[in-house]
């Protein structure tokens, strides 16, 4: 290695990767099938069996399932498209046409790549999500929409999940005067425009070229987690800063630079959730490799600034990660599986099933070429290094290290509402997934050739995120969407199904109080809560049952007296029969216990002036 290389001398560029992953050995995978064939079949596997379950009678396979609540004919339509790719008469001419695309690419790929992420943030921002069942958006909205406390609201918010989703929202509601939900999806386009740049730069970075480039750009912005970036973006500067730290690590393993990539990705993964402490062992793998390979003083100074910055958040958001793993994630997020009575051995098995069933429907919903990243990872173990490939260092050890943990929490981590509302919780683990296939792919494509799978790549990851994407932006598809989940009923607890039937109630109450009032009384069934009492008053009130009413306010205030949501429903019924001083005190009961209401403040307001009004009246004229 010559000293201009030590010193992390940038090399020539020829478009390939320099990720190596060891020596061939003699038991290549590759010789017992070619590699392009066994991508093909990976990719063929998962295809073949999402459409089963989009079209067979079959439930619980919620991650493969993403065409059933399609019209029949827009289904067939989708998977006519994704199947394009494994037909040669109609590969073929696709290929060469990736090929020339990816070509031209590669001759201005920095303004390509900013082009393409361009036009992502203005989709994102014309893409937002009409029902808001995933996570907690909807309660997020409503904190936003009331002017609610952060710190009570949510106490769990990382500071730059705060700073960019709440404050920053906030900012543009007060001195633009957007809407909430316009607020919201601006933020969301602009951290997922830069996303999906970054992403884009990485698939340079990892090696993949001409029409690998443009099927691996497909597979990386074809995942689930784009979804995230569509007015919720709770994790997005979370997946930002594994993009970022991911670019990073790659071109510090090509040409020894790209330190500040990696230093500021792993801080910004920090800054945004406290899962971002499973990136610090790979990026630290990382710099201890890039430093053996920089001799000279100068090429290691922007590694131990990037170990320095990871350091120094790490140290300083430890406390609070600490805290809220000791709260927080150990009452809400790793809890058991949604099990009955029974012996404790036969529970161990079925919650081990449950779990590992949960991971693949995640990984299909989120990752839907992963099959193809597994495939690609057993070929690339035995396919002979390229000459470009013996520069740098090997990442296939920084994968295991990065792979890992993330695998873990994708099958530990359970949302309180279930995963299969609370999907985005594990965005971040499908994302490494999917950096990590994309990383595969190309070493096999330059090591092996691409043969007949850069089509089906491509067909398969536009379907497959097509399917996704018509549910997430139709109403009416992602209503029987969310029907369709709650008919598996063992793959919720009780408070995760109660929780999604107040949601169903909430979005009904407005123009359908009888059927608010069902869902209502299912979710109380389930899991009796004093909010769901005070909803289903609020439902009896809307369609003129007065005692139905006030007994649900009863209840709701004798399950928790602490909780302010009863005095409002008290208010709201003496406002109704004009007893004004009777809706002050409620009013005034209720701010005492909640300062922030806005309701209990605008109906105070209204009843005072008709108290003003009526004393006015009373009082004679001189």
């Amino acid at each position: 290695m010559t000293a201009r290389r030590r010193a992390g001398a940038r090399p020539a560029r020829d478009g390939a990767s320099r990720v190596r992953t060891g020596p061939r050995r003699s038991s290549s995978p590759a010789r017992l099938l070619p590699a392009p064939t066994l991508l093909v079949l990976a990719l063929g596997l998962g295809f073949v069996l999402r459409v089963a379950m989009s079209f067979a009678p079959l439930q619980g396979l919620w991650g493969l399932d993403t065409l059933k609540p399609w019209p029949r004919p827009l289904a067939w339509a989708v998977v006519g498209f994704g199947a394009l790719g494994f037909v040669p008469a109609a590969a073929r001419p696709l290929e060469r046409a990736m090929d020339g695309l990816g070509a031209f690419w590669e001759r201005s790929d920095r303004w390509i790549d900013g082009l393409v992420a361009a036009g992502v943030g203005l989709s994102l921002l014309r893409l937002g999500d009409p029902v808001m069942f995933t996570g907690d958006f909807l309660t997020r909205v409503s904190q936003l929409i009331l002017e609610a406390p952060t710190a009570i609201v949510f106490p769990q918010a990382a500071p730059l999940d705060r700073w960019i989703n709440i404050e920053l929202p906030r900012l543009l509601i007060r001195t633009q005067h957007m809407e909430v939900m316009s607020a919201l999806h601006t933020v969301g386009a602009v951290v997922g425009a830069g996303f999906a740049f970054v992403t884009l730069r990485f698939v340079r970075e990892a090696g993949a070229s001409r029409g690998g480039r443009v099927a691996a750009a497909a597979m990386v912005l074809g995942g689930g987690y784009m979804l995230h970036f569509a007015g919720y973006d709770k994790f997005g500067p979370l997946l930002l800063g594994i993009a970022l730290a991911s670019y990073g690590a790659a071109r510090l393993a090509r040409d020894g630079r790209g330190a500040w990539a990696l230093g500021l990705g792993i801080s910004v993964a920090l800054l945004a959730h406290r899962s971002g402490y499973a990136l610090v062992p790979p990026a630290a793998w990382v710099l201890v490799q890039a430093w053996r390979q920089a001799a000279r003083i100068r090429a290691r100074l922007p590694l131990a600034a990037a170990a320095a910055a990871i350091l120094a958040t790490a140290l300083a958001l430890l406390p609070r990660a600490w805290r809220l793993l000791q709260t927080v994630d150990r009452e809400q997020n790793l809890p058991g599986a949604p099990l009955g009575g029974g012996p404790a051995g036969v529970h161990g098995l079925a919650d081990m099933v449950l779990r590992a069933g949960d991971a693949l429907n995640l990984l299909f919903l989120i990752a839907p070429l992963w099959l193809a990243g597994l495939a690609a990872a057993w070929l690339a173990r035995g396919a002979p290094p390229a000459a470009e490939d013996r520069r740098g260092f090997s990442l296939l050890p920084v994968a295991f290290v990065a792979l890992v943990p993330e695998l873990v929490l994708l099958v530990v981590v359970r949302g309180a509402q279930g995963v299969p509302r609370d999907w985005d919780m594990h965005v971040a683990p499908a994302l490494v997934v999917v950096l990590l296939s994309v990383a595969f792919l190309a070493v096999v494509w330059r090591r092996c050739g691409a043969g007949s799978s850069l089509a089906p790549t491509l067909t398969t990851a536009l379907a497959s995120a097509v399917a996704l994407w018509g549910i997430h932006r139709s109403e009416p598809l992602a209503l029987e969407r969310i029907d369709e989940l709650l008919a598996v009923r063992g793959a919720w607890s009780d408070a995760a199904w109660a929780r999604a039937h107040d949601f169903l109630g909430e979005r009904a109450l407005a123009h359908q109080p009888e059927v608010a009032v069902r869902e209502f009384e299912a979710a109380i069934r389930a899991a009796p809560n004093p909010r769901f009492f005070f909803e289903l008053g609020l439902a009896h009130r809307m369609l003129g049952h007065t005692d139905e009413a006030r007994s649900r306010f009863e209840e709701a205030h004798r399950l928790d007296p602490l909780r302010s949501d009863s005095w409002v429903g008290f208010a709201l019924l003496a406002m109704d029969a004009g007893d004004y001083r009777r809706v002050v005190a409620c009013c005034e009961s209720a701010l005492v216990i909640s300062p922030h209401r806005n309701d209990a403040k605008e109906m105070r307001a209204s009843a005072l002036r008709h108290l003003e009004e009526g004393a006015e009246t009373a009082t004679p004229s001189p």
